[in-house]
């Protein structure tokens, strides 16, 4: 499975890589949210987990422009944030995303709750 995952805090994203990587995953790991739409349009994902608190476009922004976009839209989204509140959840989930992951989660468990996430999805 190839990941796009756009995370700020350079701890998280190091260790949600390493973690991805270690199921087998392979990872372009990016900052912020437009590093994360410009890297959509290089290459092709299988899924894409968001961040919603970025610099430069936060996490929903950042769904808004890939759903925008015939290259991107179909590609999973799955936002992986701190921020739990359930309006938040029901306004990522509106945007178009598969699923909302919350902060903390276990790593070793982040690949098959996307899995799951993503065989919902396909129901």
């Amino acid at each position: 499975m190839k990941v796009l995952l756009a995370e700020d805090e350079p701890d998280i994203r190091l260790i949600t890589r390493l973690a991805l990587e270690d199921a087998g995953c392979t990872v372009v790991a990016v900052a912020d949210g437009q590093a994360a739409v410009e890297a959509a349009m290089r290459e092709r994902f299988d899924v894409a987990l968001l961040d919603v608190m970025m610099p430069r476009m936060d996490g929903f922004a950042t769904c808004t422009a890939l759903r925008s976009d015939a290259a991107t839209r179909a590609l999973p989204i799955i936002f992986l944030t701190a921020r739990s509140q359930e309006p938040e959840v029901q306004h990522g989930l509106a945007l178009g995303a598969a699923g909302y992951i919350v902060k903390p989660f276990d790593v070793f468990s982040l690949v098959e709750l996307m899995t799951y996430i993503l065989e919902q999805q396909q129901q």
